[in-house]
């Protein structure tokens, strides 16, 4: 008699079974994988703040140090708190450092504010104390001053004055503005010693550099 089925193929039945049996236990493994919560990745550490294009820089409410860059014809104010100021400076007539009264230079070195700024024919003027001691004693072992003015600059310093300024190596020396007649001028060298800057610059200097403060006078 005919059969109305097909016998199954040997081995068909089981391979499936097992088939089955080996997708339950995926299944349920993964879903308990799934199921759990995976560790949070490590935090990074926030950025730095960004600095904002063109915002201001901290206020300068003292000056704490001079710096005069005579080669970039700079003037560097160090303000107290962080932050610094840049001023363009015109020069002497002469370059080099003064040397003597007359010559026409600037001076170069270690110096300080000497006293508080004051009206001026170049708007205002606020003084350094040259000479230093520094140059009182180049100069005595040069012989252009005597041992006496040595002393007396020596002792004005010893003192917080200023020095003698009637000396062979000149005086009356500091930061000034322009003045009427010169305003504009500062890409020129037209000072008879001095450094000149714009009249604006001058009373901020003067404003927030107080007597004492350091002077340093580069090449």
């Amino acid at each position: 008699m005919r059969r109305d089925r097909l016998d199954a193929q040997p081995g068909t039945a089981p391979t499936r079974s097992l088939a089955a049996v080996l997708a339950v236990l995926w299944l349920t493994s993964c879903a308990g994988w799934l199921g759990r919560s995976a560790a949070p990745p490590p935090q990074e550490p926030p950025p730095p703040a960004a600095i904002e294009p063109g915002a201001a820089p901290p206020p300068c409410e003292q000056i704490e140090g001079l710096e005069v860059r005579k080669s970039l014809r700079t003037l560097i104010a160090r303000c107290q708190g962080g932050g610094e100021l840049s001023f363009p400076i015109a020069l002497s007539r002469e370059p080099g450092p003064k040397r003597a009264r007359g010559d026409h230079r600037t001076p170069e070195g270690a110096y300080r504010i000497a006293a508080p700024g004051r009206p001026s024919r170049f708007h205002r003027f606020l003084p350094i104390d040259y000479p230093s001691l520094a140059d009182a004693e180049a100069a005595l072992a040069e012989e252009r001053i005597t041992a006496a003015e040595r002393d007396a600059i020596a002792h004005a310093h010893r003192e917080g004055r200023l020095p003698p300024q009637d000396t062979a190596l000149g005086g009356h020396l500091g930061f000034h503005g322009e003045g009427t007649r010169w305003r504009g001028d500062l890409d020129l060298d037209w000072t008879e010693g001095c450094f000149a800057l714009a009249d604006e610059a001058i009373e901020t200097l003067s404003a927030r550099a107080p007597p004492g403060t350091p002077v340093q006078i580069l090449p």
